[in-house]
């Protein structure tokens, strides 16, 4: 502790810039400071920051308490400031970058100041450490009252006080990525996309200059993967009209004064463009004879660069000007009128570049650096906005890679553009997942750049405050859920308050999805209420669907149904110009390879043994019920097949239900779960190797064997079954052959890729599998044999469904795609989720390993290959074959359903549109007054919650809140007594709560919920699907899956109550 306080004296300065005093004067005890100098200096952080963090530095030395060094240095791990402690305990080297990064950030405040809204970064920020929840409420407060550029003034004052400066400049720069700044990024740090494109490197580690020909090897910071590029020449790049050179390390990364170098490069304005043989191009040696002053800290003044909306100053930037130029092209003519321009001709100008995101694969970096010229809609691109440019509610049909968000964007403009004075129109832009409406909301800035729009986005849906934005901006992107609470909550009032919706992937417009959700509440603003100012309401599909169609009639009854729902009475298909449809997307050659039967037909034998000897144990449990012996009678033979599994989970189900002794369901149960994993084990050895199976086994059973304790005689003889069959699978290695199917599908993939390389292209290729588990052992396969060539291999899979779950995060999707969309990885290994959802760059080779959807699926993965001469492959069983065939036939029906609808006339439409509303809409009275009846019938007191796994008794429902809406915590402290806790691999973080831990049936060991951590006080949370409710009136056994199916009442409350339960 001498240390510290050693160490103070010397960093002082660095403290008082860095430390926020408030952060750390309640976690001080009050032997250290009083209730009056707290209050004190409260009132000096009213007026400066510096002057109350040099109030609690000076408390501090007058102290006389013993263990004061100790309290201060607990407090400001506390509170976030890792890298001011690791200052005070270690004494790093500092000064050589300390004030480097802020310097950079400063020089080029002007453009990210007019740029960058604070709000949408700071998800990520606060996800990395470089700011607190603190933080972003008061930056949020800022922006709300006063606007982005002055909280982006705050943003940049908290920017460099939690973490080393080269970790926050990364996150920073990472951040700005996210959320769609290229430009800014790039022109910050050139470098950035050649060089540090996949992660931060750390300048204590690494001391090697942008370009210096080094070669990195990939590590680990924290959840960042670094991974460097070899480079053979060091990069530069201009910036502004004075040729300020930028690289990207402090080392060699200062700012260059052109004016004391030689002439030939001084004259850049003369010769703005410098060719392959100019100095700029010449080899590392020669270029590294230029030496260039490190920029003085008295150069930069953050006043003198930044511009605040409430003075309304725009001070000079004489001293470095780095605005660059406005390229006169991107200049767009405003106020065309939708009434003028029903009937829309084909060269409208509106998109820039000649390129589409949805049908090329350049890198984004060399996107943002080209200048790219006005673009006219392509002819049927202008014939699939014409009815939304009309004003009119329209489903927009085409395939996957022609261009409908482009479309959409146009319509968005016009909409826009068609506003009267004083006129507020808002636009909000759907997407069913939050990386695809950040592709979406990039797309929005890039190329409407004149129009606001906002991104509300984030793991805690139902705390976004939507309201807040609607007044502001033009556009808003956004999931479909994040408006269904709000409207629901009463904070939006009504969806008037938009004018128009644009819903991406609208196929999904049925049953009780979110976007049908909205649909219904506009219907019956429609009909029921009368509102008159709703919005218009465009959907965008490649694959409407069919349903469960049989012929071409009931496709187009279904296709009728979707429009109902949207309240649509014209589809949007290209007819007119189907020919330019034609040259434009391109339909990718279809290859079917059958698979090998017979494959790893031992340990196949060894697996279905262990399952019916698992069967046969489940024979006398359910003897004596009735429901149970009928389910038996009905189990499928085959046991990998889909129908298996999902006679699995009704065993389950039921036996929750009916089976009323404790041990009785809990054997069937184990039984169940141990099937379950078996057949998936099945799976995977007919399409992966043995050591794969083996892994797969060992990993599921790992958190069983940690429970062997707890389990009964009877799951102790279900648990060595598994033992012994790991260990006879072990001894087959020693005979194993190779999978043929597996190296069959390995060699298609590299032959493809190797010609593809051979030929100076740059191929991608996806391969879509069924299961999790398959896909990441399927990449890691493929990582291992094809990284011999030099090809590199990742996996895509979607979010965790739970805690404890290996699904990827949403920033690990992103990371993912990133790189494979610069080429990093060429192999994508992908679950359904990269079919739909999340937007894929495009790629020359998709291969199915067996694995096949419906109609709409196979439309979705087919048009991932959007490069022309693109090869859709298909190495699949004769099982998955035959659905392949039918899933063509279905997608058929489809486009010949389409095609009838397109002649049938508008007023039949019309009719048959407004009596399936009709009928909507007395269906959903009728849900509505069964959904109030069961409300209604909710009792209070009087039921107990039991494990679900082996009937442990839980807890009464009287002791559980319902914290937000959505939280259910348990208040009875006994609760504690009953359950296990482990923490998990990763904590969360959401609505100033964290999540550290999961807990677990203390009797059993089974998955009961998590532990939220608030204010320093840990409370439980639990799944409802964890449980089964149990009626002490009547014995009625219910086993719900949501909260809102329980047939009980669960009291709202808030948090600060529970706070108060637990402290008491």
């Amino acid at each position: 502790m001498e240390k510290i306080e050693a160490n103070l004296k010397r960093y002082r300065d660095l403290v008082v810039r860095h430390l926020k005093a408030t952060d750390i004067s309640l976690k001080l005890p009050t032997g250290i400071i009083t209730i009056e100098e707290r209050t004190e200096l409260n009132r000096l952080a009213a007026t400066s920051q510096a002057l109350a963090t040099e109030h609690i530095l000076n408390i501090l030395d007058k102290s006389k308490e013993p263990g004061k060094w100790q309290a201060f240095s607990e407090a400001l791990q506390s509170a976030g400031y890792p890298y001011l402690l690791e200052i005070l305990k270690s004494t790093p080297k500092t000064g050589k970058h300390e004030d480097y990064y802020l310097k950079l950030i400063h020089i080029f405040a002007n453009e990210l100041q007019q740029c960058v809204v604070p709000m949408h970064i700071l998800p990520y920020l606060l996800s990395k450490g470089v700011i607190n929840q603190g933080d972003v409420q008061e930056i949020t407060a800022r922006q709300l009252n006063f606007g982005p550029q002055l909280a982006f003034l705050l943003l940049l004052d908290l920017l460099p006080r939690r973490q080393k400066p080269e970790i926050w400049y990364q996150h920073f720069l990472k951040g700005l990525l996210e959320d769609g700044h290229e430009d800014l990024v790039d022109l910050i740090d050139p470098c950035y996309f050649s060089t540090q494109k996949f992660g931060p490197v750390d300048m204590e580690e690494t001391q090697e200059p942008c370009g210096s020909g080094a070669s990195w090897d990939a590590g680990h910071s924290g959840d960042i993967e670094m991974v460097m590029e070899d480079a053979d020449e060091p990069e530069y790049d201009f910036m502004g009209d004075k040729g300020a050179l930028l690289l990207s390390s402090p080392e060699s990364c200062d700012l260059f004064d052109i004016k004391d170098q030689p002439e030939d490069i001084c004259d850049i304005e003369s010769n703005p463009v410098v060719s392959s043989s100019s100095c700029f191009a010449s080899s590392k040696k020669e270029a590294s004879v230029f030496k260039i002053p490190n920029i003085d800290s008295e150069e930069i003044d953050a006043t003198n660069i930044l511009y605040d909306p409430i003075k309304g100053d725009i001070p000079s930037t004489n001293k470095l000007d780095t605005q660059p130029k406005k390229d006169k092209q991107m200049a767009y003519k405003p106020n065309v009128s939708v009434e003028d321009n029903c009937d829309e001709s084909e060269d409208d100008n509106f998109m820039i570049s000649d390129y589409d995101d949805e049908e090329d694969n350049e890198p984004q970096a060399k996107k943002m650096k080209r200048q790219d010229p006005l673009l006219q809609l392509r002819n049927y691109q202008t014939e699939l906005a014409k009815i939304a440019v009309c004003g009119r509610n329209t489903i927009i049909c085409a395939p996957t890679g022609s261009g409908k968000t482009w479309v959409a964007l146009h319509i968005i403009k016009k909409h826009l553009e068609a506003k009267r004075p004083q006129e507020k129109k808002t636009v909000a832009f759907m997407a069913k997942t939050n990386p695809l409406i950040k592709q979406q909301y990039k797309r929005c800035t890039k190329y409407l750049p004149q129009f606001k729009t906002s991104l509300i986005s984030g793991d805690t849906e139902e705390s976004i405050p939507l309201d807040a934005f609607l007044p502001v901006y033009d556009i808003v992107c956004f999931t479909p859920q994040i408006l269904v609470n709000s409207l629901e909550s009463k904070s939006v009032k009504s969806l008037s308050e938009f004018t128009l919706l644009i819903v991406d992937e609208c196929h999904h417009t049925k049953k009780e999805d979110a976007y049908n959700k909205l649909m219904r509440i506009y219907l019956t603003d429609l009909e029921r209420k009368n509102i008159k100012n709703l919005p218009q309401v465009v959907g965008l599909t490649a694959s409407i669907g069919v349903g469960k169609s049989s012929t071409v009639d009931e496709a187009v009854n279904y296709i009728l149904g979707i429009m109902a729902n949207m309240d649509v009475y014209k589809l949007s298909t290209v007819q007119k110009y189907r020919q330019d449809l034609e040259k434009h997307v391109s339909v990718p050659k279809d290859v079917t390879i059958p698979m090998v039967t017979e494959v790893n037909r031992e340990s196949q034998g060894m697996i279905e043994n262990i399952m019916m000897k698992i069967e046969e144990e489940l024979q006398d449990p359910c003897l004596f019920e009735p429901k149970l012996i009928s389910l038996m009678s009905e189990k499928p033979i085959d046991h990998k097949a889909q129908n298996y599994m999902q006679w699995v989970r009704t065993l389950e189900k039921t036996t929750s239900k009916v089976v009323t002794d404790p041990n009785t369901s809990r054997l069937i149960l184990a039984c169940a779960r141990y099937l379950a994993i078996l057949s998936e084990a099945l799976e995977m050895n007919s399409l992966l190797t043995i050591q794969d199976v083996i892994m797969f086994l060992s990993t599921c059973l790992k958190p069983i064997s940690q429970h062997q304790e707890k389990q009964t005689k009877e799951e102790s003889i279900l648990f060595q079954l598994q033992k012994g069959l790991l260990q006879d699978l072990n001894k087959c290695l020693k005979y194993n052959a190779q999978n043929p199917n597996l190296v069959k599908m390995k060699d298609t993939l590299e032959e493809m890729l190797l010609v593809e390389i051979k030929e100076r292209k740059s191929p991608r290729a996806l391969v879509f599998v069924k299961t999790r588990a398959t896909c990441l052992a399927l990449a890691k396969f493929l990582g291992k044999e094809m990284g011999k060539k030099g090809i590199k291999v990742h996996y895509l899979t979607g979010k965790s469904a739970k805690e404890g779950d290996d699904g990827m995060t949403e920033a690990e999707q992103t990371d993912a795609l990133n790189k494979f969309e610069h080429g990093h990885y060429l192999v994508l290994v992908s679950t359904s989720v990269g079919s739909e959802g999340i937007d894929i760059p495009d790629c020359n080779i998709v291969l199915s390993y067996d694995y096949a959807g419906n109609e709409i699926t196979k439309i979705q993965m087919t048009g991932r290959g959007r490069q022309k001469n693109s090869t859709k492959i298909a190495l699949a069983s004769e099982t998955v074959i035959k659905q392949e065939t039918v899933s063509a036939y279905r997608a058929d029906m489809m486009y010949k359903a389409i095609d009838k609808l397109m002649s049938i006339s508008e007023s039949e439409i019309c009719g048959k549109v407004l009596q399936l509303q009709r009928e909507q809409l007395i269906k959903q009275e009728i849900r509505e007054k069964n959904a109030h009846k069961k409300e209604g019938m909710k009792k209070e007191g009087n039921f107990r919650l039991q494990c679900i796994h082996c009937s442990f008794e839980a807890v009464s429902n009287n002791y559980i809140k319902c914290v937000k809406n959505n939280h259910h915590i348990v208040t009875d402290k006994t609760f504690l007594d009953k359950v296990q806790v482990k923490l998990l691999p990763k904590s969360k973080k959401f609505d100033q709560i964290e999540v550290k831990k999961m807990i677990f049936c203390k009797n059993c060991g089974h998955d009961w919920g998590v532990y939220f951590e608030y204010c320093t006080v840990e409370l439980p949370v639990i799944h409802i699907r964890s449980f089964k409710v149990i009626n002490n009136d009547d014995g009625d056994v219910v086993t719900p899956k949501k909260w809102k199916d329980v047939p009980f009442q669960v009291a709202n409350c808030e948090l600060s109550e529970v706070l108060t339960l637990y402290e008491d």
